[in-house]
């Protein structure tokens, strides 16, 4: 063989060629920029070899929206990864989107896809909930939403004015009816406002065992089950005053003065990161315990002292609702809202007392019949009682002959109907046996059953119908509150006494709510105390101002104001000096004196009305 190769044919023409330079050939071809895969997969390929790399493909329900994408990591872990989607927390294998992934304003949708692919995750549900809750903090940890109010010496008005991150251009959340269309509603989706709902029971160290999730398949919104709260991202808070203003402000982190609300500070006195609350009135399961579910009728004439066991039939550390719910509800409001109080804006039943006698005697009905004038008065859905009132004159519903016939039912239709070419309206009652009526009898509304405010679309605030006219039921950060009866309580209870020429209250509280009774033991620690302006009995007292909504009762500062200043409300004063517990809110017939700060200071413990109803406690329950 030729020691050389004289030349060779190229497409450059001829060359001539060293052999021997043919020897020094590289023994690969590698790429002067490597290529490396991260992500679901590690990598690199340079050239040098074959290499084959599994791209993962994006499970299904990541394509729902246009979400960020989520990627795989491995094929025994979940959906966990990357600065868009999930990042793995704590060495027990929780997982939590991250930050990243939220952009304000699709806060269900990440809940949802990131919930419905760690259900099978190993972990109790409320600290899925709680590792979501912390993400969220994280995502919204430089935002500060503040509403300022005017302070009572300077003006009555009750609109607030948004500021910081608040005054974005927004308006106040909308406030909503079942006849609405769904709307682009902030408060549904912010981290601040956000909130799910969810089957839960109480647990000693104060948390929850979460059994499902609104949108799972074992969700019961009956409470049969068990009792429905309201889980949320629980808020730091900061209130403070200039002279002219005052000031409501919420972060979701603490520090600089912004800390928990009494009601989400833990046994140990550390913050909890959720905060929940029951959705509804308490309403009897099937077993007779007080739970909180939709279409259940309120349990009147139940006193908090008989409530108490009642409520600890669900479990043994089930509680009565607080001045730390009540106070919760009214911080919500004001975030939403912008307003001191809701009286003005939603009202809730505060103007649906009617009573009328029967217009036309019937045997054997599962009706009513009253005037066609009278008929319009009354509301599909809301509950009436029926009694023989005979030739006694005492209307109240609390005589057992007003309501002796049909104690509580809900009318089920309302129609014309023609007796001796007269037209009157017939109430149609939900009953299961046929009644016998007479004109003697009398028919009245009650207070509704629970979940009236289920048709208000999606997550929104509002309620069935009109907003203002007194008559519905309404939710509040998916609270239902005013169903036409007063919140009864056991925490705290007051301690009523004349005080020279006045009424004085002293507050004590229990923070444990395993412990809550009908007396002041000495589970109670004194926490407060006001004064009403007089020592006149069962008197009204407008609100003019309330102390800080983060304290674990409500503080009655000022008096003085009016159904249409500052807010809104009022405190009924007692009849005799003695122990006292809070009933809030208001009842069907008390107009212009309801509201969210309203309360009857007149009750003791084992005080039963028509008009009162029990409910479950939330967070508060057990706090440090």
């Amino acid at each position: 063989m030729s020691d050389y190769i004289k030349k060779i044919r190229t497409d450059k023409g001829d060359k001539q060629i060293d052999y021997t330079a043919l020897a020094n050939r590289p023994s690969s071809m590698k790429n002067p920029y490597p290529i490396t895969f991260t992500g679901g997969e590690s990598a690199k390929y340079d050239g040098s070899s074959p290499a084959t790399v599994n791209i993962p493909s994006i499970p299904a329900w990541a394509n729902q929206n246009s979400n960020p994408s989520y990627t795989k990591k491995e094929s025994d872990e979940k959906y966990a990864l990357t600065d868009q989607t999930y990042t793995k927390i704590q060495s027990d294998g929780r997982y939590a989107p991250i930050e990243s992934a939220f952009d304000g304003k699709n806060t269900t949708n990440i809940f949802y896809m990131w919930w419905d692919n760690i259900n099978d995750l190993n972990v109790p549900k409320y600290n899925k909930l709680e590792a979501f809750a912390k993400a969220l903090a994280r995502y919204f940890k430089n935002k500060t939403y503040t509403v300022r109010f005017y302070n009572s010496d300077v003006s009555g008005d009750y609109t607030g004015t948004p500021q910081d991150d608040l005054a974005d251009g927004r308006t106040a959340a909308p406030l909503l009816t079942d006849a609405d269309e769904p709307v682009d509603d902030w408060s549904e989706n912010d981290p601040m406002t956000w909130y799910i709902r969810a089957n839960a029971l109480s647990l000693e160290d104060g948390t929850m065992n979460v059994l499902a999730v609104e949108g799972e398949p074992e969700f019961d919104i009956t409470g049969e089950t068990a009792p429905v709260y309201c889980f949320a991202l629980s808020l730091a808070m900061k209130e403070w005053e200039d002279g002219t203003y005052i000031y409501n402000s919420w972060r979701t982190m603490t520090g600089g003065g912004y800390e928990p609300m009494a009601g989400d500070v833990a046994p140990d006195g550390g913050r909890r990161w959720l905060t929940w609350h029951p959705a509804f009135y308490g309403g009897k399961n099937s077993a007779g315990g007080m739970t909180s579910g939709v279409g259940l009728a309120p349990m009147q004439f139940t006193s908090a002292s008989s409530a108490i066991s009642l409520a600890r039939k669900i479990t043994a550390y089930d509680a009565l609702w607080t001045d730390c719910d009540q106070l919760y509800v009214l911080a919500q409001w004001r975030l939403r809202h912008w307003t001191l109080s809701n009286s003005g804006k939603l009202e809730g039943c505060t103007s649906y007392n009617y009573q009328y006698a029967l217009a036309v005697a019937e045997a054997d009905v599962k009706r009513a019949i009253v005037t066609k004038a009278q008929g319009a008065n009354f509301i599909v859905g809301s509950a009436v009682c029926v009694g023989e009132r005979g030739e006694n004159t005492n209307n109240d519903r609390g005589q057992s002959y007003m309501r002796d016939v049909v104690a509580w039912a809900r009318i089920a239709s309302i129609d014309d109907v023609v007796v001796e070419d007269v037209t009157y309206s017939a109430l149609t009652l939900d009953i299961e046996e046929p009644i016998t009526t007479t004109t003697t009898m009398y028919v009245s509304t009650m207070p509704w059953e629970s979940g009236t405010t289920e048709g208000v679309p999606g997550h929104s605030d509002g309620c069935r119908g009109n907003l203002t006219n007194g008559r519905y039921p309404y939710r509040i950060a998916g609270i239902e509150m005013q169903i036409g009866a007063y919140i009864e309580q056991l925490e705290p209870l007051w301690q009523a006494s004349l005080v020279d020429d006045h009424w004085h209250y002293d507050i004590y509280s229990c923070r444990d709510g395993a412990k809550q009774a009908s007396a002041i033991t000495s589970d109670y620690e004194k926490t407060g105390e006001f004064d009403l302006p007089d020592s006149k009995t069962y008197t009204w007292n407008y609100i003019r101002a309330l102390g800080e909504l983060g304290a674990e009762a409500m503080d009655y500062k000022e008096f003085g104001g009016s159904s249409s200043t500052y807010l809104r409300a009022a405190f009924r004063s007692s009849g005799v000096a003695g122990l006292r517990a809070p009933w809030y809110g208001g009842g069907l017939g008390a107009g212009g004196y309801c509201g969210l700060p309203c309360a009857h200071g007149n009750y003791s413990p084992g005080t039963a009305h028509w008009f009162g109803v029990p409910r479950l406690a939330g967070s508060g329950k057990k706090r440090g």
